[in-house]
This record gives structure tokens, sequence and C-alpha cells, in this order.
């Protein structure tokens, strides 16, 4: 089972009792605590409740400023669709942005030259293939070389970005023990949802052998096997090289270059393949590190797709 939620908890635990004294001098003041009931998903994770508790609690004082009707929806955002709110508890969402999405969409930009970006599969009607904007994106970190805060927050930072360039919602589950396999199946009983999370590995090339010959990153996504209207990815993997990036992310001067490796490989989970051109970052060398004109686009293209519930 995924774990590591711990650490957060005890982090947000610390902000609860300045929390709960602006609670009561409102309660004080005659202020009416409305009790928010969250509807249950078909795929919610067993385990305590008590991140969504917290949760709740630290977004009160904003909801006491805005006014309690917009409570649910911030607080339902921070576990639905904020990668920076470590631990994800799979909750359905209570209001949504537009059409079901969790996140608004990301206005397409006027196509670039089609060298510049390129995705991995498409449909009939020449669409690429994506995944389902009105349901977040859960992973889990593998973390063998023990990372740990460093390593999470160097991927919380790619995916946050990610985010932001497609539209869609991401959820970090927490760590796993689950390790890097070729023969990854689609559900595992380990994680208690409809597909297995996307599984974002620290590892080597001893582990992953295609790692070998300065490759720092490999990545890619996994197709429904469920009959659908539409076809869509639905899960996915990342391997990233620990002994190489490790070293970039605590180096101030290559920090910026493993970030670069991270977004470009949740690229590929998302669909986006390498293009013909050479100075983007989706390319195979990774071109300048940072997105440019075509991945900004393949990454909307990306996140634009239909929902498929």
């Amino acid at each position: 089972m995924p774990t590591g939620g711990d650490d957060e908890l005890a982090r947000l635990a610390r902000e609860v009792p300045a929390v709960a004294e602006l609670l009561d001098e409102h309660a004080a003041a005659g202020a009416v605590v409305p009790v928010v009931e969250i509807p249950s998903s078909t795929n919610r994770q067993r385990g305590p409740r008590t991140p969504l508790l917290v949760g709740l609690l630290l977004v009160a004082p904003l909801a006491l400023k805005l006014g309690w009707p917009h409570l649910v929806t911030f607080a339902d955002y921070l576990v639905n669709g904020d990668p920076t709110f470590r631990v994800g508890v799979g909750v359905s969402p209570v209001a949504t942005p537009e059409g079901g999405r969790m996140r608004v969409a990301v206005p397409l930009p006027d196509p670039p030259d089609i060298d510049s970006y390129a995705f991995i599969d498409e449909v009939d009607s020449g669409e690429p293939v994506t995944f389902d904007p009105c349901r977040a994106i859960h992973y889990v970190i593998h973390d063998p070389y023990d990372l740990g805060d460093t390593g999470r927050d160097a991927i919380t930072d790619a995916v946050t970005e990610v985010s932001a360039a497609t539209g869609l919602a991401f959820v970090f589950d927490g760590y796993t023990d689950e390790k890097p396999s070729p023969s990854r199946t689609l559900r595992m009983h380990q994680y208690d949802r409809q597909w297995a999370p996307v599984l974002i590995s620290w590892s080597d090339p001893e582990e992953t052998p295609r790692l070998e010959g300065g490759i720092v990153g490999l990545g890619g996504p996994r197709e429904s096997d469920r009959p659908t209207t539409r076809r869509s990815w639905v899960t996915g993997a990342i391997e990233l090289d620990a002994p190489t990036l490790g070293r970039w992310i605590n180096d101030p001067q290559r920090r910026g270059d493993a970030h670069g490796v991270i977004v470009h490989e949740l690229g590929h989970v998302l669909g986006a393949d390498h293009p013909q051109a050479d100075d983007q970052l989706m390319s195979a060398s990774n071109g300048p590190g940072t997105l440019q004109d075509g991945d900004r686009y393949a990454f909307a293209k990306l996140g634009s797709g239909p929902c498929l519930r």
C-alpha cells in the first residue's frame, strides 16, 4: 500500500492549533461552522480520514473571509487537484469548473510548426489519445534511494508545471514498495482504485537496464483495456536515474536540468512523443530543458480530451 502521508500530516497538524483558535473566536462571536458532506467515490481509498479533516481546517480561515459557500469547492480542490497537497484521499468533486472537468482547460494556442510536437498515438479522428480530464491522475513514488523530501519536491514541482500546462489534475497517493516492471498490469490489489496509479520510480541501470548508456529518464502511458467510445490513457510509469538526477537536484546549477527531465517524462506519460525538431523540451535530446511553443501546444491538446464517464 502507498505510504508516506504521516510526515505531511504531522506538518499540517502543527498548523491546526492556530486555525482552531480562529474558529473558536468566530464561534464565540456567534458564527456557525457548517458540516461539509463530500460524496463518496466508487474508487475511494480505504484508510484514515484525518488528512481530509486537516485540509478542511486549514482552509477554514480563507473560507471565513470569502464566505462559507467557498469552503466546499476550495477544500475539494486541495484533495483532488493540487499536487502540493501530498495526501490524496480519492474523493469525488463537489463542484467542477466546466463540463465535469477537474480543472479548467488550458486555452489551445495557435498550432506551431508541425515538426515541433508529436503524439504517441491518435484516435481515428486524428486527435491524440488522452487521459480523462474529469478524473484526477493519481501517482505514487518508489524511492529505494531514500531521496526523501528532496526527491518528492522535485517531482511535485514538475507535476505542478505539467498540471498548469495541461489543465489536468494530479494527486500524490504516497510512497510505494512497488518496483518498476515492463510487465506492470493496469490493476493491482495493493491500490484500492480502478486503475493502478502512475508509478514514478527513482531507479538505476541495475534495476532498469534501459537506463544504461547515459539515459536518465524513461516514461510512457498505458491504455485502457475496456471498450469505450474513445480510446484513452489510464495510467503509466516513469523511471528516473537516481544516481545522476539525485546529484542534479541537490546542485543549484543542475536542478533545472533535472526538472526538465522529469517534465519530459511526464509528457510521455500523458501521450506526448519526441517531435522532429530538436529545440523543444519533448525532443529526444530534451532540447533547452524548458517548455517551448510546440510543447505547450502538445500539452494543451493532451489536456483537452473529452470526459469519458
